[in-house]
């Protein structure tokens, strides 16, 4: 079995894709993958809407940052992470909504949680713990990085990770398990650096996750 730490931030629509895949390639895969959060609101110094370093994705990550609380919170009292981050996913990424108090009511009601939940998406008491989680995925690979990530654990355990895949679009099955399949061949090798193409025009198809 793989043992693999994927981070996540629920504003990043690229990061969105990866995880649809990786829960494909888990079907085909004797994998073991922990959920964590990476806040790119922390990592961009974004939490402070007047800072220096506002952009137009500033709002959408701390958006993210919020639902980061809210899944923290509720993961302390047994809720499963990747279920929440799935079901705000799917809404923002798939449905076009906005992570905004009508979303947090919705999921938290489906997912059968409490509703004063939602209180810890101002809770700031949070944010050690979210920085120290994204700190975990710097440590492995490097602080030039954003979402996703995913970083694997040898025998010895030994983490090494990457920044991405990065898929514009979700792979079929085939090309899913042939990227997984170089992944983890390559997570190993030390000397093995980088790959990276040119993004293309426009911006991720995260309509060809619908349904996952």
């Amino acid at each position: 079995m793989q043992r693999i730490d994927f981070y996540f931030d629920p504003s990043c629509p690229f990061c969105w894709i990866t995880s649809r895949w990786l829960l494909q390639v888990e079907k085909q895969r004797d994998l073991e993958i922990t959920w964590r959060p990476f806040s790119l609101a922390i990592k961009n110094d974004e939490l402070d809407e007047n800072g220096p370093n506002e952009n137009p994705h500033s709002e959408g990550h701390r958006g993210g940052h919020r639902v980061h609380r809210i899944i923290a919170a509720a993961a302390e009292q047994g809720a499963s992470t990747i279920d929440l981050y799935s079901a705000f996913g799917r809404e923002v990424h798939t449905a076009g909504r906005e992570f905004d108090d009508a979303l947090v009511t919705e999921v938290l009601s489906i997912a059968g949680l409490p509703a004063d939940l939602a209180k810890a998406a101002e809770d700031t008491s949070w944010d050690a713990h979210l920085e120290s989680e994204m700190q975990s995925a710097l440590d492995a690979v490097g602080d030039d990085t954003g979402v996703p990530v995913i970083v694997f654990t040898d025998d010895n355990g030994e983490r090494r990770g990457y920044f991405g895949p990065v898929l514009n679009a979700m792979p079929n099955e085939e090309e899913g398990l042939a990227i997984w399949d170089g992944l983890s061949t390559l997570a190993p090798v030390t000397s093995f650096y980088e790959l990276k193409r040119t993004r293309p025009g426009g911006g991720p198809d995260t309509a060809s996750t619908e349904g996952l």
